[in-house]
C-alpha cells in the first residue's frame, strides 16, 4: 500500500519528459514572440518624429500613445490572470498574438490621435496576455534549479527587441514611410500565431517534484478564495513584487530620459549619444540576465535566500554607479558607468521570477503573475517618466532654486542648463529621482530573504497534501 510517506519521498525523483522534449523548442519560441512585442513598442518612439509631423500631433498628444498602451494592460492583466488558471494556456496565447500583430499592422493605418489611441488600447490587450500566460508556460516546463535561468534568457527579448526596433524602425521612417515600419513588424505576428499553436500545454506543477495524480487533484479542486488571501500575505511574493516595481520606476525613468539628459546636461550630439547608449543598454542588459539567472541558480541549490540575496545587492551596488554616471564629464567614463550601473540593476529579474513560481501554487500561478505585471507598472514606470519630466520642468525655475530644496540641489551641482531653442531643464535632478527607488528595491529584497525558504517549503508541502475543500466549494476548476 501506498503511504502519503512514501508518495512525498518516491515524488522527489519524479521529472517528466517534457522538459527534455520541448522545454528548448517552447524556450526559444516564446522568447521570439516576446522579440516581437518589445519591437513594437521601441518602433514606436523611434517613429515618433514622422508620425507627430505627418498626423499633426502635439506633445500631449504624441506623450499619451504609450500611457493608452500601459492603461489598457493594467485593466486586461487580472482578468487574464483569473482565466489563464482555467483554460488552456496556448490558446489564450494564439488570441493575444492575434491581437497585438493586427493592433501593430492596424497603427501603419492611423490617420490621427483618435485612431492611434484605439490601436494603442488593442496592442495593451494583446500584450497583456502574452505578458501574463508566457511566463507561467514556461515555469511549469522548467524545474526550480534552471528557472532563474530561464526567465532570464526569455526577458533578454526585452531590451534586444528595444535595441532592434530603435535602430530599424528610425531607419525604415526615415527611407521610407514611418507606416511601412509598423506594417514590417506586424506581419511576423501571424507566423508567431501560427507556431502558438504547436506549443505544447504543460501540466501545472508538472516540475514541482510531485506526483502528478496530487497535482491533478489540486488543480481540479481549483484555488479557493483563502487561497488568493493567503497570495496577498504571502512575504516572498508580496516582497518580490514590490523589489520588481520600484526597479521598473527606476529603469523605465533611466530608459526614456538618459538620451534627452545626455543631450541636455552633457552637451553630447543627439546621434552619438543615441547610437552608443543603445549599445550600452543592450550589452548591459545581456551581461545583467544572464550573471542573475547563473548565478542564482548555481546557489538556490544549497542557498534559497540567494533569490532575494543576489538582486538586491546588486540593485544597492549600481546606486552610487548611476550617482557618478550622472555626475560624470568624460564620454567614455558616462557609457562605462551607466553600463555597470544598468547591468546590476538588470541582475533581479531572473531570480525574483524564480521566487514567484517558487512559492505560489501552480493553480494560481497565472493570477500571481498578473498581479505582478500590474504592481510593476502601476508602481514603476507608469509614473516614473512623468515624474522625472516635472522635477526637471520645476527646478529650472529661478524661484524653485531659491527655495530650500533647491539650494540643496545647487550645493550638490544639481542645478539647470539653458540650450538656444529650448526651454531650461533640470535634467541631473530630474535623474536623481530613480536614487532613492534604487534604494527602496534593494532594502525590500533584502527583507524578503528571511521568508523564502519557509514559504517554499510550505508551498510543496501544500501541493503534496490532499486539497482542503472539494471543487464544488470554490470556483471554476482548472479545465482543458
Amino acid at each position: 500500500m501506498n503511504t502519503p510517506e512514501a508518495a512525498v519521498e518516491s515524488s522527489d525523483s519524479f521529472r517528466p519528459s517534457v522538459t527534455v522534449r520541448w522545454g528548448g523548442f517552447t524556450l526559444f519560441s516564446l522568447f521570439f514572440m516576446s522579440l516581437l512585442t518589445h519591437i513594437d513598442h521601441s518602433i514606436l518612439s523611434a517613429v515618433l518624429p514622422q508620425m507627430i509631423a505627418d498626423l499633426k500631433l502635439n506633445a500631449t498628444q504624441a506623450g499619451y500613445l504609450p500611457t493608452w498602451v500601459i492603461l489598457s494592460l493594467l485593466v486586461v492583466c487580472p482578468i487574464v490572470g483569473y482565466v489563464g488558471d482555467r483554460v488552456k494556456r496556448t490558446r489564450l496565447l494564439v488570441a493575444g498574438i492575434a491581437v497585438w500583430s493586427l493592433a501593430t499592422l492596424a497603427m501603419g493605418l492611423c490617420q490621427n490621435h483618435v485612431h492611434l489611441s484605439m490601436t494603442g488600447i488593442l496592442l495593451g490587450i494583446g500584450e497583456a496576455i502574452f505578458a501574463v500566460v508566457a511566463p507561467t508556460i514556461l515555469m511549469d516546463i522548467f524545474a526550480r534549479d534552471r528557472r532563474a535561468r530561464v526567465m532570464s534568457l526569455f526577458y533578454l527579448a526585452m531590451p534586444l527587441g528595444a535595441a532592434i526596433g530603435l535602430y530599424f524602425g528610425g531607419t525604415i521612417a526615415t527611407g521610407w514611410s514611418w507606416r511601412l515600419a509598423f506594417f514590417i513588424v506586424g506581419a511576423p505576428g501571424s507566423l508567431a500565431a501560427i507556431v502558438a499553436l504547436f506549443l505544447p500545454e504543460p501540466t501545472r506543477g508538472m516540475n514541482e517534484g510531485v506526483r502528478p495524480e496530487r497535482v491533478q487533484a489540486h488543480l481540479e479542486a481549483g484555488p479557493s478564495r483563502e487561497d488568493y488571501i493567503d497570495l496577498m500575505v504571502n512575504s516572498s511574493f508580496t516582497y518580490s513584487v514590490m523589489g520588481m516595481a520600484f526597479f521598473t520606476f527606476a529603469i523605465g525613468g533611466i530608459l526614456h530620459w538618459t538620451p534627452t539628459f545626455l543631450v541636455s546636461a552633457k552637451g553630447f550630439e543627439p546621434a552619438f549619444a543615441t547610437k552608443w547608449l543603445a549599445v550600452t543598454t543592450l550589452l548591459a542588459a545581456i551581461v545583467g540576465l544572464i550573471a542573475g539567472g547563473v548565478l542564482a541558480d548555481v546557489f538556490v541549490k544549497t542557498r534559497p535566500r540567494a533569490l532575494f540575496l543576489l538582486p538586491a545587492l546588486a540593485m544597492l551596488a549600481s546606486v552610487p554607479i548611476l550617482i557618478a554616471a550622472i555626475y560624470s564629464i568624460e564620454p567614455t567614463r558616462i557609457f562605462a558607468l551607466f553600463f555597470c550601473a544598468q547591468a546590476l540593476m538588470f541582475v533581479n529579474i531572473g531570480p525574483c521570477n524564480a521566487i514567484l513560481a517558487n512559492v505560489v501554487m501552480p493553480n494560481m500561478r497565472a493570477v500571481a503573475y498578473a498581479a505582478a505585471v500590474f504592481a510593476s507598472h502601476m508602481i514603476g514606470d507608469l509614473w516614473s517618466g512623468a515624474l522625472i519630466g516635472w522635477v526637471a520642468d520645476t527646478f529650472s525655475k529661478r524661484d524653485s532654486m531659491a527655495s530650500v530644496f533647491g539650494q540643496w540641489l545647487t550645493a550638490i551641482g544639481a542645478v539647470p542648463t539653458f540650450r538656444q531653442g529650448q526651454f531650461p531643464m533640470n535634467l541631473t535632478a530630474g535623474m536623481l529621482v530613480v536614487v532613492p527607488s534604487l534604494v527602496m528595491s534593494g532594502m525590500v529584497l533584502l527583507a524578503g530573504a528571511r521568508h523564502l525558504p519557509r514559504e517554499m517549503d510550505l508551498m510543496l508541502a501544500k501541493l503534496r497534501a490532499r486539497p482542503s475543500r472539494s471543487t464544488s466549494s470554490q470556483g471554476t476548476p482548472f479545465r482543458r
